[in-house]
């Protein structure tokens, strides 16, 4: 597995956040057409709805998956092996395996406070590095900006976003939340988009 480069200068496996806040500044552009909803919290943090109160739909989801993986890795949606099923399905590729996926994309963080649970991922996790994971596999960052993922019914409260924004050292107002409850249709597809994360996963 890759670690992020070290020494002057940076390497683009040390600005997973970067590059996922600003692909979340286009997602907010496109907001409408994406059928998602785009609000900011009292203290500033970004809070992106994909499908908690809003339809959302595929191409939400594939954008979604592609913010978790920081940006590393592409997601399609394409037409499935008639021999399996006749439908769509998911392709996913990267040239960053750990950065995107175990660094990114891996629900590693459990976030459960004041009665609100969601399994957090995205690049946040590299900015809070505080799994045991990021000890073998590097990819720990000091970013300006985090991006999380939540697999959520609802957003967590204000007191959580802001004890996130901590963990993940960034001020509140340079947060940026995704969420999408699984069984919406922006939430499965995001979920299907793992097929290379669950590998990675599994191999480790």
């Amino acid at each position: 597995m890759e670690k992020g480069q070290k020494g002057p200068g940076l390497s683009i496996l040390s600005l997973k956040n970067e590059l996922a806040w600003e692909l979340c500044d286009r997602f907010e552009a496109d907001a409408a057409s994406l059928r998602a909803r785009v609000t900011r919290s009292a203290a500033g943090t970004r809070l992106i709805d994909c499908g908690i109160n809003t339809p959302g739909g595929i191409e939400a989801g594939r954008r979604l998956a592609e913010i978790c993986m920081s940006g590393m890795g592409s997601v399609e949606v394409v037409s499935g092996n008639p021999a399996i099923y006749p439908g769509p399905a998911v392709a996913v590729r990267t040239d960053h395996p750990t950065a995107a996926c175990m660094a990114s994309q891996y629900a590693g963080w459990q976030i459960s406070a004041e009665g609100y649970f969601a399994m957090g991922s995205g690049p946040m996790r590299s900015a809070a590095g505080r799994e045991p994971l990021f000890d073998r596999i590097g990819h720990r960052e000091r970013p300006t900006a985090a991006v999380g993922i939540l697999e959520a019914t609802a957003f967590p409260p204000e007191s959580v976003q802001a004890d996130i924004a901590r963990r993940a050292g960034v001020p509140p107002e340079r947060l940026t939340l995704l969420a999408a409850p699984t069984a919406s249709l922006a939430g499965t597809l995001q979920v299907v988009a793992r097929s290379v994360e669950t590998a990675l996963h599994k191999l480790d």
